[in-house]
């Protein structure tokens, strides 16, 4: 039985915090301390998935009150999905238009399936996309960070590329995405399956052929 219920907000919230900061409903914490939880968190995805997920556990294991777990982030789901996207580096420096448009793209993806690839982030990461599916706030705080780090910067390499005429006017930012990770969010939550370092290429590829000038 996942954890999941939300604590009353704490009276120390700072009301002039930034309203785009959903993670944070509670006072400033300690990087140490956070980095602490969030590590005992991903740990918890990994051994037991979201639906087994256990707050108690990882405010045991982080040795943090589960009170300060709720004060961090609003739900379990947000905890979850903070999890693994702190596995990740930062946004990726935009690439010269010079390089290869494949290279380019590859860039935007091969991050989240080096992850997803390394120990055991597949179980991980399918822990942390049911959270998101599950819960809004987390699904919000998902989406966010995909579309900084994914969808924005592929709209304007394929604008470029339309421009040039490499790709279709036509072309439609949100098929685009959905045509380089439906398949790898097909084999983490339906197959269970592997996700090839060759896979990256092949989805790039699988992309540009499908928005090639007609």
């Amino acid at each position: 039985m996942v954890e999941n219920e939300v604590l009353p907000d704490d009276p120390e919230v700072d009301a002039d915090a930034e309203e785009g900061d959903r993670r944070r409903v509670g006072p400033k914490r300690s990087e140490a301390s956070t980095n602490a939880v969030l590590v005992a968190a991903y740990t918890e995805l990994t051994e037991h998935g979201w639906r087994s997920f256990s707050v108690d556990r990882v405010a045991k294991n982080a040795k943090a009150s589960k009170q300060t777990i709720y004060r961090w982030w609003k739900s379990a789901a947000c905890l979850a999905v903070d999890a693994v996207l702190g596995t990740l580096s930062e946004k990726p420096v935009a690439q010269a238009s010079t390089v290869d448009v494949r290279d380019r793209i590859a860039a935007l993806i091969e991050p989240l399936l080096v992850a997803v690839r390394t120990g055991d982030g597949a179980h991980a990461w399918r822990g942390a996309l049911l959270a998101a599916a599950d819960d809004g706030e987390a699904g919000e705080i998902f989406r966010a960070w995909f579309g900084e780090h994914v969808k924005i910067p592929l709209r304007h390499i394929l604008a470029e590329q339309a421009l040039k005429g490499a790709v279709r006017r036509d072309w439609d930012i949100d098929l685009a995405t959905e045509l380089l990770f439906g398949p790898i969010w097909h084999r983490l939550i339906a197959m269970r399956g592997p996700v090839p370092e060759v896979y990256t290429r092949r989805l790039v590829d699988s992309l540009l052929k499908a928005i090639a000038p007609g």
